[in-house]
């Protein structure tokens, strides 16, 4: 909120006019900012307990077949192992990834996992 704690700006009493600040965020954020899906989930998985300030892990089509292990094996390893909440979304008709492959893999997930399947969805 406008005027709470270190923020400028007075603040409204119904957060309305905040509104206005959450929309400018987000349109700066998606013209600017590169997000993690992909390939870029399990780069983004990796960074996850590197930053103190984040507090959970969302990826959209993260990679878990075989033959994105090859390459993102690792940071396979380092998302799972993170114990901060994390949430996978994935189209049923993935093609780097399965259902089972996605089950499988977050089963042996520390912490809190979830995951949301959009039925026939692929990868891209």
């Amino acid at each position: 909120m406008r005027g709470v704690g270190r923020s400028t700006g007075k603040s409204s009493l119904t957060g309305f006019k905040e509104i206005n600040n959450v929309v400018a965020v987000c349109r700066w954020a998606s013209q600017n900012l590169s997000m993690g899906s992909s390939a870029g989930a399990p780069i983004a998985g990796s960074a996850v307990d590197k930053v103190e300030q984040v507090v959970g892990y969302v990826s959209i089509g993260y990679p878990f077949g075989f033959m994105a292990s090859i390459l993102f094996g690792r940071h396979h390893k380092a998302t799972l192992k993170s114990p901060k909440p994390k949430l996978f979304i994935m189209g049923t008709q993935d093609g780097f990834t399965s259902v089972k492959q996605l089950k499988n893999k977050l089963s042996s997930a520390v912490g809190r996992v979830e995951s949301h399947l959009i039925e026939g969805v692929s990868h891209f």
